[in-house]
């Protein structure tokens, strides 16, 4: 048993370490976070987001579900079905801090809301880059899902990306 937990883990610890690679590297002209890596369970790490420094934002890939596959996002449902192979269906996000407005009670100005909007793009753009140059995870055993926005709720915004892995 521990070499398929090896392997769930190695490619789940694989894609949060492209991830946060891509996220400091310089060229993809994205701001840094507080927190990048793996988190357990079944919530988005909105509490790690701030008190670092003037940076803002967490991003993390965690494990939703593994089971039994044939093929890279269906669960095998017949009997027998612990012979058969795993799938590993994971979750890898961004999320940032964004402005709620002013003391007044006014909302962001537009131009702070284009600024934010544009950072989710390229921050989804960015994922993806992480889940395509991951060389541990080759692209034939990977099904990207698609891109869900998280907020704006309390200052943060953001998005993730449903991925399924063959993991065996």
């Amino acid at each position: 048993m521990t070499y398929q937990s090896d392997l769930v883990f190695g490619r789940v610890a694989a894609l949060a370490s492209c991830l946060c690679a891509e996220l400091k590297d310089p060229a993809n002209e994205v701001p840094d976070v507080c927190f990048c890596g793996l988190i357990p369970g079944n919530a988005i790490p909105v509490e790690y987001t701030g008190d670092c420094e003037d940076v803002c934002g967490a991003a993390w890939v965690r494990l939703i579900s593994v089971y039994p596959a044939d093929a890279i996002g269906v669960i095998v449902t017949e009997p027998g079905n612990c012979l058969h192979g795993l799938g590993v269906d994971v979750e890898m996000g961004i999320i940032r801090c964004m402005s709620v407005g002013d003391e007044q009670g006014n909302p962001p100005p537009p131009e702070e809301l284009l600024a934010s909007t544009d950072l989710a793009i390229r921050d989804a753009m960015l994922m993806v880059k992480a889940l395509n140059c991951c060389e541990a995870i080759p692209p034939k055993d990977v099904i990207l899902g698609q891109y869900q926005p998280i907020g704006p709720e309390g200052g943060i915004i953001g998005g993730s990306f449903f991925v399924s892995i063959g993991a065996v």
